[in-house]
């Protein structure tokens, strides 16, 4: 990804006093030299200076051409064999052979550069020009991207289109204000509760309980403060698998999908066929990153990701879906009642509503609300 070019220093060395020409008569020569030698000596001093500054400007262009962008190096968390790391893989291979590798990705799979927050965090010094990202993980940029995903509001794939219909432009906006431009959106899956030894089928078997909660994602603790009585442990993506071996935690909400490819599944053994919201994430890159990029090889950028993301439409929910269908006959399938689905919705609900005094812009969770028929208050 980009690195921002170094000020390059003027070829041309100062005049010193060791230089030929900081030496000037001052006062009456009494040089012998002809008054032939006395024209030819300014002629030579002004070639001199041109070819010192045709130099420069020669030297300026190799700068500015060398600093052009042919390379931009892309963080995910993602492992190389995953779904989504094979959609990378694709990209990559079709950004190369369309710009005859002139313009190459340099993908860091597997969290290899950290955890989401690292991966932001240095985008934002230059060590890195992009990363796809979880909601969770572009929080850290923008906190008003989780609205799109709303627990009660983003709970489906068809109420998902329409907050993203509402809000998205505005969500973009937020970011490009940031310093990022998001490439493209993607979904991960649609979010379910994941348990270990026990059912949860209402708020209050959630007491005693050990559920982890994504660092940066308000939600999740409000939730919990408001059940009572309930142990969240705070759990980055690439910890849950190592807690989950230990005993640490007993629940986590998370899409069918990820709960597979991430290896969380043999460690859990109930899942609940209630979809509490839906996951969705974004690659995005550093603006300086994207400016760097030569305009022939940023359009055939554009055109590749444009093909991509029209490739991939649909591909991740249907392989969430199937995910479910196998994770269903490894677990105990959880149903819930209208009555605990009614409470559930009045928890959440009063979560959301206390979050968008102050957490979340109110006025785009309105929007967001109203879009798919629902009232905050």
């Amino acid at each position: 990804m980009k690195i921002d070019p170094p000020e390059y220093v003027s070829s041309m060395a100062p005049v010193t006093a060791a230089s030929p020409l900081a030496h000037r008569p001052i006062g009456r020569s009494t040089s012998t030299r002809s008054p032939i030698s006395h024209r030819i000596r300014p002629i030579m001093r002004s070639k001199i200076i041109v070819a010192a500054l045709l130099g420069a400007a020669v030297t300026a262009t190799f700068a500015t051409e060398a600093s052009a962008k042919s390379s931009l190096r892309v963080a995910t968390l993602a492992p190389k064999n995953s779904a989504w790391g094979k959609v990378f893989k694709i990209w990559e291979k079709a950004v190369r052979k369309k710009t005859d590798d002139k313009l190459k990705l340099k993908i860091y799979y597997n969290g290899v550069q950290g955890d989401e927050g690292s991966m932001v965090g240095k985008m934002k010094t230059g060590q890195l020009d992009g990363a796809a990202l979880t909601s969770v993980g572009l929080s850290n940029i923008y906190q008003n991207v989780l609205v799109m995903g709303l627990p009660g509001i983003s709970d489906s794939w068809s109420n998902l289109e329409k907050v993203r219909k509402a809000i998205e432009p505005e969500i973009e906006r937020g970011f490009e204000a940031k310093g990022f431009t998001i490439l493209s959106w993607g979904d991960v899956g649609l979010v379910r509760q994941m348990s270990k030894g026990f059912a949860v089928r209402r708020p209050s078997d959630l007491k005693g309980k050990r559920p982890a909660v994504y660092p940066n994602e308000p939600l999740g603790p409000k939730v919990y403060s408001l059940v009572g009585s309930v142990v969240p442990v705070p759990t980055g993506v690439m910890e849950i698998l190592p807690k989950l071996r230990a005993s640490q935690i007993n629940i986590i909400n998370a899409p069918a999908l990820a709960a597979e490819q991430l290896q969380w599944v043999p460690y859990l053994d109930h899942v609940s066929s209630q979809v509490t919201s839906t996951a969705i994430g974004a690659t995005l890159f550093r603006k300086k990153a994207l400016a760097g990029i030569p305009a022939d090889l940023k359009e055939h950028f554009d055109k590749i990701n444009k093909k991509m993301d029209k490739r991939n439409t649909g591909r991740i929910k249907k392989l969430d879906d199937e995910a479910y269908g196998r994770i269903k006959r490894k677990m105990k399938v959880v149903d819930i009642s209208k009555s605990d689905r009614d409470e559930w919705e009045k928890l959440l609900r009063k979560a959301v509503k206390q979050l968008s005094r102050g957490v979340y812009d109110r006025k785009l969770v309105e929007k967001a609300a109203k879009s798919v028929g629902v009232t905050v208050d």
